[in-house]
């Protein structure tokens, strides 16, 4: 057969298929456009409630979206983990806490602010363990994005207000 003069139909992986970071898979759709099949829309979850983030969410947006306030645990460090948390439309009237899975102070990063103070609008974390959206002072937007080397979670956020987020360390 000539080249190009039959279609593939089926791929079949038998070990493993590697994607980069920005990879998209299309499926032709009956209008004659494309239909995004991969990154999933599966791809965020909204959260309630207290949770243990898995590595199998890797890449997961978690929309925090209640007023009361719980603690979600991210897994243990391992290279290319990669989330996002995100203050929903609820904002928070207690504070949402992210933290480790060990209280192990591998957080490192930088949380920016329009808002922080005249000298600075980025707040450098060192050591942390805990990532805090500050009750009454998160709102709808602000942002954690958190990745891992395998040895530590690099931490960059944005709040609106001064002091929407901050950082602790485990003692």
């Amino acid at each position: 057969m000539a080249k190009g003069s039959q279609r593939q139909r089926k791929i079949q992986v038998t070990d493993e298929l590697l994607l980069g970071t920005n990879a998209r898979m299309l499926k032709k759709n009956s209008s004659g456009g494309y239909d995004v099949i991969f990154p999933a829309s599966e791809n965020h979850a909204v959260l309630i409630t207290t949770k243990t983030v898995s590595k199998e969410e890797n890449g997961t947006h978690f929309i925090l979206n209640t007023a009361t306030a719980f603690v979600t645990t991210l897994p243990a460090v391992a290279v290319g983990l990669e989330y996002w948390f995100h203050i929903g439309a609820t904002e928070p009237t207690t504070t949402h806490t992210v933290v480790t899975d060990s209280s192990a102070n591998v957080i490192v990063g930088n949380l920016a602010s329009p808002d922080l103070n005249a000298a600075s609008d980025v707040a450098t974390v060192t050591d942390a363990d805990t990532i805090s959206f500050v009750a009454s002072k998160a709102v709808h937007g602000d942002f954690a994005h958190v990745w891992s080397d395998g040895t530590n979670w690099y931490l960059d956020g944005m709040c609106k207000a001064f002091d929407g987020m901050t950082t602790t360390q485990a003692s």
